[in-house]
C-alpha cells in the first residue's frame, strides 16, 4: 500500500490556485492536505510532521536538505497588493518596524529593502496582529497576505508594496514561496500531482475569485485582478536567480547563516528543471557571478 503524502500549505487566496486540484483531491488517500500560516509550515518540515510543503523562501536556509520541486512558485514581479509595509512617517524618518508574525520571509525582505534600497536602519520588532495597535506603538507595520489585500489602509498610513520595492531595485521577479520537500519525496507522480493542480487552479480563477472572502469581506474584482495580473505561478531562471540575491543580501545582514543551496528535485530531470539551470548558468557565466540586489 502506497504511503500518504502529508502535503502543508497556507490558505491564502494566492495559494488557492496551486492547491485547487488538491482541495478537489481531499479523498484520495495517498494525499493529506494540511492547512497553515506560512511561519508554522517550514517548522512542521524540519520536525517531520509534512512531507512537501508551499515553504516560504526564507525557510530554506534553516532546513537542510530540501529540495524544490521545478516549476512552480508564488512570485510577483512589481507590485504584489499583499506583501505590504504600512508607515506613518517618511521612509528616511522611520525609527521602529513591527513585524508580522505569520511571515519570516516578508519580515527579512523589509529588512533588506530598508538596508539596501532605502539606506536606513531602524528598529524590528514583533508587532501586534492589529495595525492600528500597530501603527499606535511604531512608525510603520509589515501586513502580508489577505488582511494586507482586502483590509483598508488606516487613516494616515502611506502603503510601501514591497514586491515593486524589490522588482524597482533589482529587476528580477520575487519568490515568496515554494513547493519543497524532503529529500527523496518528490517523484515524478507526485511533480505530475502539483503541475495538474495548478493548471486546475488556473481554469478556475473566476470561481477562485468569486467564492473568496477574508473576514467577511468579500470583493470578487479585487481578487480577480489580483490573481490574474499580481500573482504568477512560476518558477524559472529569473525567479532561482532572484532567490539567489535574496539569500545573500539576507546573509549579509545577518538575518540567516549563509545562502542555502537551491536544489531541484527529481534526479531524472524535467522540462522545468533543465531550461531553469541551463538559463541559470548562462547568466551567471555572462555576469562573471556578480549582481547584488540594492
Amino acid at each position: 500500500m502506497q504511503r500518504t503524502t502529508r502535503i502543508g500549505a497556507v490558505s491564502y487566496l494566492n495559494t488557492r490556485p496551486l492547491i485547487r486540484g488538491l482541495e478537489q483531491d481531499a479523498r484520495d488517500e495517498r494525499i493529506e492536505l494540511v492547512l497553515d500560516v506560512p511561519s508554522g509550515l517550514g517548522r512542521r518540515l524540519a520536525q517531520g510532521e509534512l512531507d512537501l510543503a508551499l515553504l516560504p523562501v526564507i525557510e530554506l536556509a534553516s532546513i537542510d536538505g530540501v529540495e524544490i520541486v521545478p516549476g512552480l512558485a508564488i512570485t510577483t514581479r512589481g507590485a504584489s497588493r499583499s506583501v505590504l509595509l504600512l508607515a506613518r512617517r517618511p521612509l528616511d524618518e522611520v525609527q521602529s518596524v513591527a513585524l508580522d508574525a505569520e511571515s519570516r520571509t516578508s519580515n527579512c525582505l523589509v529588512q533588506v529593502l530598508f538596508a539596501e534600497r532605502w539606506n536606513k536602519l531602524p528598529r524590528f520588532v514583533p508587532g501586534p496582529r492589529g495595525v492600528d495597535e500597530a501603527l499606535a506603538a511604531h512608525d510603520a507595520v509589515v501586513r502580508i497576505g489577505d488582511k494586507a489585500l482586502f483590509e483598508p489602509t488606516p487613516t494616515g498610513a502611506t502603503v510601501h508594496d514591497l514586491g515593486l520595492a524589490w522588482t524597482e531595485a533589482t529587476g528580477l521577479p520575487f519568490v515568496y514561496a515554494v513547493w519543497a520537500a524532503r529529500a527523496g519525496v518528490v517523484d515524478r507522480r507526485l511533480y505530475r500531482l502539483l503541475h495538474d493542480s495548478r493548471r486546475r487552479g488556473a481554469a478556475a480563477i473566476e470561481h477562485i475569485a468569486q467564492s473568496f472572502s477574508f473576514n467577511g469581506l468579500h470583493d470578487p474584482a479585487l481578487a480577480r485582478t489580483y490573481l490574474m495580473e499580481h500573482i504568477h505561478y512560476r518558477l524559472g531562471a529569473d525567479e532561482i536567480e532572484a532567490m539567489r540575491w535574496f539569500f545573500r543580501a539576507a546573509a549579509r545582514l545577518g538575518l540567516i547563516d549563509r545562502p542555502p543551496e537551491i536544489r531541484l528535485a527529481l534526479a531524472g530531470r524535467t522540462d522545468c528543471h533543465e531550461s531553469a539551470e541551463r538559463l541559470v548558468r548562462a547568466r551567471a557565466d555572462a555576469s562573471g557571478g556578480s549582481g547584488e540586489p540594492a
